[in-house]
């Protein structure tokens, strides 16, 4: 049925697993279109917990290669009808009616970490790892920005966005990213199911009228700064710099505008 996730339906919890272990995960427009299906269907079925983990060693590593290379020779219009795709599946997950929860196994970059912030929850093991790592391709982090800042604050999204610092589970959790760590994947798992028993221990109802509570206190991003962040990637992949970074990556070499510092001397 799938081809880029596996899912698994117990009762009121659906396990939703990113499913491409030679690619560390990495998203591309099936994987995207068939979360959104899967979120679709939840609401539709009346889910009360859907978890979403990676398979393998990895989370998920961000935008797929052979994705990331075809968006390099798009139009600016195709670009930003892709970019409409991502910015779909971030909404549907931070609006979706069951309580959503990411299990972070492993490494999540870029785009990753955006399903991570429009979660309910999220969990990760001790040895995860994060990063936006736009910036050092010439592109901005545009539709994950929102989700990211509201989890995070700005403050510390500036920095992260701006230097794309690689950082661990630890300090994900001083943040406010991810609110537990564990000392190993099968620590996670186990944590992953004592919370999942928690929350089948509360209202079903409750926790929707909460979830509609948090969602009147702090907005989901209005259409108009969707449009903008779409927008906004869009411009950067078909500019000058997001072109020549992304060439570089592929060929392995530092991008022409990347510069050394060696310190005030």
């Amino acid at each position: 049925m799938f081809q880029a996730i596996k899912l698994k339906q117990q009762g009121p919890v659906w396990f939703l697993n990113l499913n491409r272990p030679e690619k560390r995960n990495a998203m591309d427009d099936v994987m995207m279109d068939e979360i959104i299906q899967v979120l679709l269907d939840a609401e539709r079925d009346g889910v009360r917990v859907l978890v979403i983990s990676g398979s393998g060693s990895a989370f998920c590593a961000g935008a797929d290669l052979n994705w990331m290379r075809k968006m390099k020779d798009y139009t600016l219009e195709e670009n930003e009808r892709d970019s409409a795709r991502l910015a779909r599946l971030y909404r549907a997950l931070r609006t979706a009616r069951p309580v959503t929860m990411t299990v972070v196994n492993g490494p999540a970059i870029g785009g990753a970490v955006g399903i991570v912030a429009a979660s309910d929850i999220a969990l990760a093991v001790k040895d995860a790892s994060f990063s936006f790592g736009e910036v050092r391709l010439g592109i901005i982090p545009a539709v994950i920005g929102p989700y990211i800042v509201e989890k995070t604050g700005v403050s510390v999204s500036r920095y992260y966005m701006l230097t794309g610092e690689r950082f661990g589970a630890a300090r994900a959790k001083e943040i406010g990213l991810v609110h537990k760590v564990y000392e190993s994947v099968d620590a996670l798992e186990a944590g992953r199911d004592e919370v999942v028993r928690e929350l089948l221990s509360g209202g079903v109802t409750s926790q929707r009228k909460i979830k509609h509570l948090m969602d009147h206190i702090v907005a989901p991003p209005t259409p108009e700064l969707e449009e903008l962040t779409v927008k906004l990637i869009a411009s950067a992949r078909v500019s000058e710099e997001g072109q020549e970074g992304i060439r570089a990556f592929f060929e392995k070499r530092r991008p022409s505008w990347s510069e050394d510092y060696n310190g005030d001397n």
